[in-house]
């Protein structure tokens, strides 16, 4: 059992303890039904013995102890075991690179670290405390032997049977209830395509009324595998009730038929079988719940081996490519290198897409920038210019060729300071409400900011968070710049950024900030297709069918 081997495995957490504290909580149980049938014998003769109330407070106070401590320690080590997980997928998927997200799927990352670390933990309490009712069955179970064989194996034979047929209803139920997720979700995916296309489904009438009736036939799919799912829940969880209810016939209808002296013991077994009642169903209970751990561990233990596989293939073909370049001087001889960055060169460099249906390539590409001076790079849709910047700035490795920092040659040992250089809004950009790794801030300066970038009125900025990012898509990119100059890196790379800006911001932004962030000693990338402000660059690189096809001085 993975679960089972996954907490053994636990360095703080001992088995052989939590079973003995289940074990102390379960006997302290016991102990209570046996003082409550024996004290109830001695109220019959209008007597109170003392001895036996101490012997209740003993055991409640047992059961308490042993409970809470056991219940708290697997607890923590569950818990802390779930954040370890979630911190080593959190630094493999800061490894990673596009491809190996691209591989694993990001909506399999998020899942594991959301809903199945959440299955585990909502699961696992459930799980312990049906190992305790298992023990207290047992205890039980001995408890109702002593005072009739004959009741102990009725008992049995009828929990085992109800539990068989439980066990084997219960797939079916389970089975309904993933469908009813499932139904859900390709609702919620419809629902998403109603709100994000909403101007699209506005302008479409057919659209509209196509993606409404969709969604009218997942949400009457979705209520009848819910209303099925609950209705076997319902007929299950009656059955259960029933096999109870006949438990209890039993008792007191067949097995005084088969022995003789069973009418002294009657009220104590028959107070035993519903005392059994509830941990009996726990128990049967249990089984669901471990299924569900057991299958969201196993996922998240399949998707860090396929993480693991991936990232450790990417860092042997580094260490190939790295084994195989000629020995010379790297950047890292300086241990500041990547704050005082002169010049960036490619020379040479070549990648394609080892998955790509039409074999897009790029390269070989060759070109320079310098520290104060600003490089346009412009060309077609598809041409090249967003694979170009990925190699430029480290999220690609390149294929063959070299990029140069100051005149040396990146090694990869050098790629994550190189990319720390760098302080970008590409055109796939989030934007982080919060500046992360920004320490401290100028507050006048975050205020010049904003004043410069026209959203003073309404954005500010409280402590590291800005208080809103609830802006147009041209005002988030203003954020998002002045996130990427507050880091003061000393490479800045914009990707489109002016295309989402009304014409004066626009103006402003060519002829006026980028001059200003020239004067600063950056070395400054934009990839753009206005050629009427061409001349502030102080070149343009030209991107054709993957190739740098012409640089233009100015």
């Amino acid at each position: 059992m993975l679960m089972f081997r996954l907490l053994k495995s636990r360095v703080g957490l001992n088995l052989r303890t939590v079973f003995a504290l289940s074990s102390m909580s379960a006997i302290a149980t016991t102990l209570v039904l046996v003082v409550v049938n024996l004290a109830s014998d001695q109220a019959q003769e209008h007597k109170v013995n003392l001895q036996l109330l101490l012997m209740m407070v003993v055991s409640l106070g047992g059961y308490m102890w042993a409970q809470h401590k056991s219940d708290v320690m697997v607890s923590d080590e569950v818990e802390a075991m779930l954040h370890e997980y979630r911190v080593r997928l959190f630094d493999q998927v800061r490894k990673a690179g596009p491809d190996v997200l691209a591989k694993v799927g990001q909506g399999s990352v998020h899942a594991a670290i959301t809903s199945e670390m959440q299955t585990i933990s909502n699961s696992l309490p459930i799980m312990l405390n049906g190992a305790q009712q298992i023990v207290l069955v047992v205890c039980v179970g001995l408890y109702l032997a002593w005072l009739s064989i004959f009741a102990f194996v009725m008992l049995a034979v009828l929990v085992v049977l109800a539990g068989f047929i439980h066990v084997h209803r219960i797939n079916r139920v389970n089975a309904a209830t993933r469908a009813s997720e499932d139904d859900e979700a390709k609702l919620f995916d419809g629902l998403n395509d109603l709100l994000a296309g909403f101007k699209e489904v506005k302008m479409n009438t057919r659209r509209r009324n196509a993606l409404v009736e969709q969604l009218g036939e997942r949400s009457k799919r979705a209520c009848s595998a819910k209303a099925l799912s609950k209705a076997q829940w319902s007929r299950e969880s009656a059955s259960i009730q029933l096999a109870f209810y006949a438990m209890m016939a039993a008792m007191v209808f067949i097995v005084p038929i088969f022995t003789s002296d069973y009418h002294d013991v009657a009220v104590q077994v028959t107070t035993a079988t519903m005392f059994l009642i509830g941990p009996i169903g726990t128990v049967i209970m249990t089984f669901p719940s471990f299924n569900n751990a057991e299958t969201s561990l196993g996922r998240i233990v399949e998707l860090e081996n396929n993480l693991s596989g991936v990232i450790d293939a990417q860092e042997a073909e580094m260490r190939e490519k790295s084994g195989s370049m000629p020995q010379e001087s790297s950047p890292s001889a300086s241990s500041d290198w990547h704050e005082k960055i002169d010049e960036i060169a490619l020379e040479d460099v070549r990648f394609a897409y080892r998955s790509s249906t039409n074999g897009f390539a790029v390269g070989p590409l060759d070109a320079v920038f310098r520290r104060g001076e600003i490089t346009f790079i412009s060309g077609g849709n598809g041409a090249g210019k967003s694979t170009i910047i990925s190699l430029l700035t480290g999220l690609r490795d390149v294929d063959s060729g070299s990029i140069r920092i100051n005149g040396h040659a990146l090694r990869p040992d050098d790629m994550q300071a190189y990319r720390d250089s760098f302080a970008t809004v590409l055109s796939d950009y989030h934007l982080f409400s919060e500046l992360y790794g920004i320490e401290q801030v100028d507050e006048e300066k975050v205020n010049a900011l904003l004043r410069e970038m026209e959203v003073d009125h309404k954005v500010t900025l409280d402590g590291l968070s800005f208080s809103t990012t609830a802006l147009s898509q041209g005002q988030r990119k203003r954020l998002a710049l002045i996130a990427a100059r507050l880091e003061g890196k000393p490479v800045l790379v914009l990707d489109e950024w002016a295309a989402d800006q009304d014409p004066h911001f626009r103006k402003v932004f060519y002829e006026e900030i980028l001059p200003a962030m020239r004067k600063l000693g950056k070395v400054i990338i934009c990839v753009t297709h206005d050629d009427r402000w061409f001349h502030i660059a102080d070149q343009v690189c030209h991107v054709r069918d993957g190739i740098i096809d012409a640089v233009r001085s100015q």
